[in-house]
């Protein structure tokens, strides 16, 4: 049964989706330029602003913010191609979500490029106002929440930014699993939830709280293991028989509160996970204010987005006020030009 103060149609929604993808020529380009071949298959691609803005209200949305992204990513092994990459289709996006109000966007970075990643952060914040910024999960097997990083995060975190977690195909595949399955079924979401446990492990988390990190898909399936994340400190303390692993400083010592007060630091959107277990897991976990609208669009077809606000519409997990939060005032905390709209 539905709360009477929850919208009961499509057009009563004002959605604010934050995991909105476009497909832009630009970045169709600068693919090509460093040779890489792009497995995505988007249902739209290629549209203008309005267009873009019209699909969005058939189902609810009224205002997004965009990513560029798909999993080709934008590294290809070469820090130049990634810079233009990044730069080219940094400006398109300013362009393109400039001609309409009721978009922003996150602009890309060409990690693991560091000084590439600077510069072009400073450009994307400070000349092309992006909203935030958008990683995936990994880029040529190095994860975010890797050591290495660390100048990147110092900056992100000097600014406060907001960091969207994208997945992408992890780096064991192709080839290296032997299951018949498109990688972004399964896969793709134990890629988010290895970002998750590395931003805390490595104490990327406790050492930068300024930043914001939006992890895609509810987490991928960080609600359901974070219970299993208490066990970290095996990694130093029982010695695992796997060579590389951990820092050599127990866990316990460097985290004597333990893993639970960072479990719910995280922001999570729904997209792909609007269904009533997945929410179950990820508001037992998250606070209210931590959870976001995602639509995924245009990588799943208009009917499976109608069906997951449908879902989100009637679960318990989202009565009352709390469907409002998720659907937009959560969005407006974090991205104040939504906050008239």
């Amino acid at each position: 049964m539905v709360d009477d103060d929850r919208p009961r149609t499509l057009a009563d929604l004002q959605l604010i989706d934050v995991h909105h993808h476009v497909v832009l020529p630009e970045y169709e380009a600068a693919l090509a330029r460093s040779g890489a071949i792009d497995p995505s298959r988007p249902f739209r691609k290629g549209d203008p602003p309005a267009v873009v803005c019209q699909k969005m209200a058939e189902f609810g949305v009224a205002a997004a913010v965009v990513n560029p992204l798909s999993v080709a990513g934008v590294h290809h092994g070469d820090d130049a191609n990634a810079r233009y990459l990044t730069r080219s289709v940094g400006e398109a996006l300013a362009k393109f979500a400039g001609a309409r109000s009721e978009l922003g966007f996150f602009a890309p970075l060409p990690l693991p490029d560091i000084d590439g990643a600077l510069a072009e952060m400073a450009y994307a914040l400070d000349v092309l106002r992006a909203d935030g910024l958008i990683l995936l999960s990994h880029q040529n097997g190095v994860y975010v929440g890797d050591p290495r990083y660390r100048p990147v995060y110092e900056e992100l975190n000097r600014r406060g930014a907001i960091v969207f977690i994208h997945p992408t195909i992890p780096p064991y595949l192709p080839g290296g699993l032997d299951l018949p399955l498109w990688p972004a079924y399964i896969e793709y979401a134990f890629d988010t939830t290895r970002v998750a446990a590395n931003l805390i492990y490595n104490e990327v988390l406790r050492d930068f709280p300024r930043i914001r990190w939006i992890l895609a898909h509810a987490g991928g399936t960080f609600p359901y293991l974070a219970t299993r994340l208490r066990l970290m400190d095996e990694l130093e303390t029982h010695r695992p028989p796997f060579p590389g692993l951990g820092t050599g400083r127990p866990f316990h010592e460097r985290f004597p509160e333990g893993v639970r007060p960072w479990l719910d630091r995280f922001y999570y959107d729904v997209a792909l996970s609007g269904g009533g277990p997945a929410m179950a897991a990820l508001t037992t976990l998250a606070g209210p204010g931590r959870v976001l609208y995602g639509s995924d669009w245009p990588f799943v077809e208009r009917d499976f987005v109608v069906d997951q606000i449908d879902d989100l519409m009637t679960m318990p997990q989202f009565g009352g006020h709390a469907f409002d939060a998720m659907a937009r005032r959560n969005a407006q905390m974090l991205f104040r030009r939504f906050v008239s709209s």
